[in-house]
Protein backbone atom coordinates (compact mmCIF):
# COMPACT_ATOMS: atom_id res chain seq x y z
CA UNK A 1 0.00 0.00 0.00
CA UNK A 2 1.49 3.63 -1.27
CA UNK A 3 2.64 5.75 2.04
CA UNK A 4 3.58 9.13 1.44
CA UNK A 5 6.04 10.80 4.28
CA UNK A 6 6.95 14.37 4.74
CA UNK A 7 9.61 15.59 6.90
CA UNK A 8 11.07 19.20 7.61
CA UNK A 9 9.27 20.56 4.06
CA UNK A 10 9.63 24.09 3.75
CA UNK A 11 8.71 25.86 0.07
CA UNK A 12 9.10 29.38 -0.83
CA UNK A 13 7.72 30.97 -3.18
CA UNK A 14 7.29 34.64 -4.88
CA UNK A 15 9.50 35.56 -2.08
CA UNK A 16 7.48 34.28 0.67
CA UNK A 17 7.70 31.37 2.77
CA UNK A 18 4.51 29.09 2.46
CA UNK A 19 5.33 26.23 5.05
CA UNK A 20 7.85 25.65 6.89
CA UNK A 21 9.19 22.55 9.05
CA UNK A 22 6.14 20.61 7.51
CA UNK A 23 5.60 17.06 9.09
CA UNK A 24 3.31 14.64 7.01
CA UNK A 25 2.09 10.77 7.00
CA UNK A 26 -0.15 10.60 4.28
CA UNK A 27 -1.31 6.60 4.89
CA UNK A 28 -4.01 4.14 3.51
CA UNK A 29 -7.32 4.37 4.59
CA UNK A 30 -7.19 8.08 5.24
CA UNK A 31 -8.86 11.09 3.70
CA UNK A 32 -7.02 14.57 3.93
CA UNK A 33 -8.91 18.24 2.89
CA UNK A 34 -6.42 21.03 2.74
CA UNK A 35 -7.73 24.29 3.59
CA UNK A 36 -6.25 27.91 3.27
CA UNK A 37 -6.93 31.26 1.79
CA UNK A 38 -6.07 32.39 -1.45
CA UNK A 39 -2.56 31.87 -2.01
CA UNK A 40 -1.68 30.14 0.92
CA UNK A 41 0.08 27.43 -0.96
CA UNK A 42 -2.27 25.39 -1.69
CA UNK A 43 -1.87 24.01 -4.76
CA UNK A 44 2.05 24.30 -4.75
CA UNK A 45 2.48 22.04 -2.03
CA UNK A 46 0.29 19.30 -4.01
CA UNK A 47 2.47 20.05 -6.92
CA UNK A 48 5.32 19.37 -4.73
CA UNK A 49 4.09 16.52 -2.90
CA UNK A 50 3.57 15.27 -6.77
CA UNK A 51 7.33 15.87 -7.60
CA UNK A 52 6.75 18.58 -9.79
CA UNK A 53 8.06 21.10 -7.91
CA UNK A 54 11.63 21.36 -6.06
CA UNK A 55 10.99 21.81 -2.15
CA UNK A 56 13.08 24.84 -0.31
CA UNK A 57 13.77 22.26 2.06
CA UNK A 58 12.64 18.59 3.47
CA UNK A 59 12.37 15.22 2.34
CA UNK A 60 9.46 13.38 1.02
CA UNK A 61 9.67 9.82 1.13
CA UNK A 62 6.99 7.21 -1.37
CA UNK A 63 7.12 3.88 -0.15
CA UNK A 64 10.31 4.75 1.71
CA UNK A 65 12.27 5.49 -1.27
CA UNK A 66 13.23 9.27 -2.11
CA UNK A 67 10.49 11.06 -4.13
CA UNK A 68 13.02 13.09 -6.58
CA UNK A 69 14.84 9.56 -6.99
CA UNK A 70 12.34 7.37 -8.32
CA UNK A 71 11.37 7.16 -12.46
CA UNK A 72 8.38 9.14 -13.17
CA UNK A 73 6.68 6.76 -14.37
CA UNK A 74 7.01 4.38 -10.90
CA UNK A 75 5.58 7.60 -9.56
CA UNK A 76 2.78 7.58 -12.24
CA UNK A 77 1.78 4.22 -11.15
CA UNK A 78 1.05 4.89 -7.34
CA UNK A 79 0.44 8.74 -7.40
CA UNK A 80 -1.92 10.68 -9.24
CA UNK A 81 -2.79 14.09 -9.22
CA UNK A 82 -5.80 16.49 -10.66
CA UNK A 83 -4.97 19.77 -11.60
CA UNK A 84 -6.82 22.67 -10.79
CA UNK A 85 -7.82 23.45 -14.46
CA UNK A 86 -7.69 21.36 -17.46
CA UNK A 87 -6.54 21.68 -20.67
CA UNK A 88 -7.37 20.67 -23.69
CA UNK A 89 -5.39 22.09 -26.61
CA UNK A 90 -6.47 19.17 -29.21
CA UNK A 91 -9.53 17.22 -30.83
CA UNK A 92 -9.63 13.92 -28.83
CA UNK A 93 -12.64 12.07 -28.13
CA UNK A 94 -13.26 11.54 -24.20
CA UNK A 95 -12.50 7.72 -25.04
CA UNK A 96 -9.19 8.77 -25.70
CA UNK A 97 -8.71 11.50 -23.38
CA UNK A 98 -9.68 8.59 -20.43
CA UNK A 99 -7.59 6.00 -21.69
CA UNK A 100 -4.34 8.20 -21.68
CA UNK A 101 -4.49 7.60 -18.11
CA UNK A 102 -3.44 3.93 -19.01
CA UNK A 103 0.05 5.14 -19.74
CA UNK A 104 1.97 4.21 -17.22
CA UNK A 105 0.57 0.89 -16.86
CA UNK A 106 1.63 0.18 -20.63
CA UNK A 107 5.18 -0.65 -22.33
CA UNK A 108 6.68 2.03 -24.73
CA UNK A 109 4.93 -0.28 -27.84
CA UNK A 110 2.20 -1.63 -26.02
CA UNK A 111 -1.03 -1.04 -26.98
CA UNK A 112 -4.32 -1.14 -24.64
CA UNK A 113 -5.82 -4.51 -23.58
CA UNK A 114 -9.40 -5.93 -22.45
CA UNK A 115 -8.51 -4.75 -19.09
CA UNK A 116 -7.50 -1.14 -19.35
CA UNK A 117 -10.75 -0.92 -21.70
CA UNK A 118 -12.73 -1.93 -18.72
CA UNK A 119 -11.16 -0.06 -16.61
CA UNK A 120 -12.01 3.19 -18.36
CA UNK A 121 -15.53 2.72 -19.19
CA UNK A 122 -15.50 1.97 -15.47
CA UNK A 123 -14.38 4.96 -14.61
CA UNK A 124 -16.51 7.01 -17.07
CA UNK A 125 -19.83 5.34 -15.70
CA UNK A 126 -18.31 6.54 -12.36
CA UNK A 127 -18.54 10.20 -13.34
CA UNK A 128 -21.66 9.73 -15.26
CA UNK A 129 -19.55 10.12 -19.20
CA UNK A 130 -21.24 6.81 -19.93
CA UNK A 131 -22.52 7.08 -23.94
CA UNK A 132 -20.24 10.02 -24.17
CA UNK A 133 -16.97 8.25 -24.83
CA UNK A 134 -16.92 9.67 -28.82
CA UNK A 135 -17.94 13.14 -27.85
CA UNK A 136 -14.90 15.82 -29.23
CA UNK A 137 -13.52 17.11 -25.49
CA UNK A 138 -14.03 20.87 -26.98
CA UNK A 139 -17.77 20.16 -26.97
CA UNK A 140 -17.94 19.16 -23.54
CA UNK A 141 -19.38 22.13 -20.98
CA UNK A 142 -16.95 22.92 -18.12
CA UNK A 143 -18.55 20.29 -15.68
CA UNK A 144 -18.68 17.32 -18.15
CA UNK A 145 -14.83 18.45 -18.82
CA UNK A 146 -13.96 18.17 -14.53
CA UNK A 147 -15.94 14.85 -14.54
CA UNK A 148 -13.48 13.26 -17.39
CA UNK A 149 -10.23 15.30 -15.83
CA UNK A 150 -11.42 12.84 -12.98
CA UNK A 151 -12.16 10.02 -15.07
CA UNK A 152 -8.86 9.88 -16.21
CA UNK A 153 -7.43 9.89 -12.95
CA UNK A 154 -9.44 7.08 -12.07
CA UNK A 155 -8.18 5.31 -15.25
CA UNK A 156 -4.57 5.67 -13.66
CA UNK A 157 -5.92 3.61 -10.70
CA UNK A 158 -3.15 5.54 -8.14
CA UNK A 159 -3.11 3.99 -4.36
CA UNK A 160 -2.83 7.97 -3.57
CA UNK A 161 -4.47 10.09 -4.83
CA UNK A 162 -3.79 14.47 -4.70
CA UNK A 163 -6.87 16.38 -6.16
CA UNK A 164 -6.66 20.09 -6.54
CA UNK A 165 -10.24 21.68 -6.35
CA UNK A 166 -11.96 18.69 -7.26
CA UNK A 167 -15.02 20.61 -7.07
CA UNK A 168 -14.49 23.11 -9.63
CA UNK A 169 -17.36 23.59 -12.01
CA UNK A 170 -19.63 20.46 -10.70
CA UNK A 171 -22.84 20.91 -9.48
CA UNK A 172 -24.38 20.33 -6.31
CA UNK A 173 -25.58 16.76 -7.55
CA UNK A 174 -22.37 15.75 -9.05
CA UNK A 175 -20.27 17.73 -5.80
CA UNK A 176 -22.00 15.27 -3.48
CA UNK A 177 -21.35 12.13 -5.71
CA UNK A 178 -17.40 12.99 -5.81
CA UNK A 179 -16.94 13.75 -2.40
CA UNK A 180 -18.56 10.13 -1.38
CA UNK A 181 -16.89 8.44 -4.23
CA UNK A 182 -12.97 9.96 -2.54
CA UNK A 183 -14.49 9.03 0.59
CA UNK A 184 -15.77 5.25 -0.31
CA UNK A 185 -11.87 4.79 -2.35
CA UNK A 186 -10.19 6.13 1.32
CA UNK A 187 -12.13 3.29 3.19
CA UNK A 188 -10.95 0.90 0.60
CA UNK A 189 -7.36 1.65 1.40
CA UNK A 190 -6.38 4.40 -1.00
CA UNK A 191 -5.11 7.49 0.35
CA UNK A 192 -7.38 10.77 -0.78
CA UNK A 193 -5.82 14.49 -0.36
CA UNK A 194 -8.48 17.22 -1.67
CA UNK A 195 -7.97 21.07 -1.42
CA UNK A 196 -11.44 22.31 -0.41
CA UNK A 197 -12.51 25.63 0.05
CA UNK A 198 -15.46 24.65 2.25
CA UNK A 199 -14.85 23.17 5.93
CA UNK A 200 -18.21 21.64 6.14
CA UNK A 201 -17.53 19.39 3.49
CA UNK A 202 -13.34 18.66 4.98
CA UNK A 203 -15.56 18.24 8.63
CA UNK A 204 -18.54 15.81 6.78
CA UNK A 205 -16.06 13.55 4.42
CA UNK A 206 -12.54 13.94 5.80
CA UNK A 207 -10.91 12.71 8.63
CA UNK A 208 -7.72 14.77 8.91
CA UNK A 209 -7.15 18.50 8.12
CA UNK A 210 -4.43 20.65 7.17
CA UNK A 211 -4.09 23.93 7.43
CA UNK A 212 -1.97 26.53 5.57
CA UNK A 213 -2.24 29.87 6.99
CA UNK A 214 0.21 31.57 3.88
CA UNK A 215 2.71 32.52 6.37
CA UNK A 216 4.77 29.32 6.71
CA UNK A 217 2.41 28.16 9.76
CA UNK A 218 0.41 25.03 9.19
CA UNK A 219 -1.34 22.44 11.44
CA UNK A 220 -2.67 19.32 11.10
CA UNK A 221 -4.95 16.38 12.86
CA UNK A 222 -7.98 15.12 13.05
CA UNK A 223 -11.24 17.23 11.73
CA UNK A 224 -13.28 16.64 14.10
CA UNK A 225 -10.95 18.37 16.54
CA UNK A 226 -8.83 20.74 14.76
CA UNK A 227 -11.81 22.45 12.63
CA UNK A 228 -12.70 25.10 15.39
CA UNK A 229 -14.53 28.35 15.00
CA UNK A 230 -10.93 30.18 16.28
CA UNK A 231 -9.20 28.36 14.11
CA UNK A 232 -11.19 28.64 10.58
CA UNK A 233 -11.76 32.18 11.41
CA UNK A 234 -7.81 33.18 11.24
CA UNK A 235 -7.83 30.70 8.62
CA UNK A 236 -9.55 32.68 6.05
CA UNK A 237 -9.54 36.27 7.64
CA UNK A 238 -13.30 36.11 8.64
CA UNK A 239 -15.54 35.69 11.16
CA UNK A 240 -16.79 32.26 11.39
CA UNK A 241 -20.12 31.41 13.87
CA UNK A 242 -20.86 27.43 14.53
CA UNK A 243 -24.01 26.07 14.56
CA UNK A 244 -25.14 22.56 15.63
CA UNK A 245 -28.22 20.73 14.75
CA UNK A 246 -28.48 17.14 16.87
CA UNK A 247 -24.51 15.93 16.31
CA UNK A 248 -24.04 17.82 13.25
CA UNK A 249 -21.62 20.83 13.39
CA UNK A 250 -22.11 23.76 10.51
CA UNK A 251 -19.50 26.49 9.78
CA UNK A 252 -20.73 29.84 8.91
CA UNK A 253 -19.36 33.24 8.38
CA UNK A 254 -20.36 35.44 10.47
CA UNK A 255 -20.66 39.38 10.57
CA UNK A 256 -17.43 41.42 10.32
CA UNK A 257 -18.43 42.75 13.41
CA UNK A 258 -17.64 39.91 15.79
CA UNK A 259 -13.86 39.79 14.46
CA UNK A 260 -12.38 40.38 17.79
CA UNK A 261 -13.81 37.37 18.90
CA UNK A 262 -10.74 35.17 16.79
CA UNK A 263 -7.50 34.44 17.91
CA UNK A 264 -4.80 33.19 16.18
CA UNK A 265 -3.50 29.04 16.22
CA UNK A 266 -0.42 27.93 17.86
CA UNK A 267 2.18 28.32 15.49
CA UNK A 268 4.70 25.64 14.66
Amino acid sequence: MTRLTVEGLAIQAGGRTLCQGLELTLAPGQCWAILGGNGSGKTILLHTLAGLLPATAGTIRLDDHPLAALPRRHIAQRLGLLLQESHDPFPTSVLETAMSGRHPHLGRWQQEGDEDHAIVHQALAAMALSGMEQRVVQTLSGGERRRLAIATLLTQTPQLLLLDEPLNHLDLHHQQQLLHQQRRLAREGRTVVMVLHDPNQALRYCDRALLLYGDGRWESGVCEELLTVERLSHLYHHPMRLLRQGDERLFIPADEGTAGQTHSPSSH
